[in-house]
């Protein structure tokens, strides 16, 4: 936990070779319980092992590619495969998000 209050040092291990670049995100305690494992957070175990269950059942929605690392062209930019059609969103919302 980091206090926005009170000034930070981060430094940079003097052998590193590159930069770096991380992301530092805020937000307000909403006051619940908090379960936690892998990839999946919930508010009690019950919810962890009941996320487990849907992701092996049905891999949320099922993965509809014939790969599991499908890498699609940068250029084919930003769409949703539902029910077997490609959907785009809106131009002006494909151009601020790809900013």
């Amino acid at each position: 936990t980091m206090d926005a209050t009170k000034d930070v040092s981060i430094e940079l291990d003097g052998g590193a070779k590159e930069g770096v670049q991380f992301l530092l995100l805020q937000g307000k305690p909403i006051n619940e319980p908090v379960a936690q494992h892998g990839p999946f957070v919930m508010n009690t175990q019950a919810e962890i092992r009941d996320a487990f269950m849907d992701y092996q059942r049905t891999q949320f929605g099922g993965w509809p590619w014939p790969k599991d690392d499908m890498v699609f062209p940068q250029d084919k930019g930003r769409f949703a495969l539902i029910d077997g059609k490609e959907t785009r969103p809106p131009a002006s919302t494909a151009e601020s998000c790809s900013s």
